[in-house]
């Protein structure tokens, strides 16, 4: 029996814990626009909320960047 409450807290936890990181970027939709690349990277736009930036690793952000101000 004490196996299963770990069991379940566990479960609660792991629950929690991806629900708040989704949280962060959960409506952003970040899409490429390459016209606007750089030698330092590549340039995306949030089709959500609007947000604008560079990333030097040629990844989309994974988290919302709405209200950071722009990198240019």
């Amino acid at each position: 029996m004490p196996l299963l409450l770990v069991l379940l807290l566990v479960v609660f936890l792991w629950m929690v814990l991806t629900y708040r990181a989704r949280q962060r970027v959960r409506d952003c939709r970040w899409r490429e626009n390459r016209g606007l690349d750089t030698p330092e990277g590549r340039y995306f736009v949030c089709m959500n909320c609007g947000a604008e930036t560079f990333s030097a690793d040629n990844m989309p952000p994974r988290l919302c960047l709405k209200g950071v101000p722009d990198p240019r």
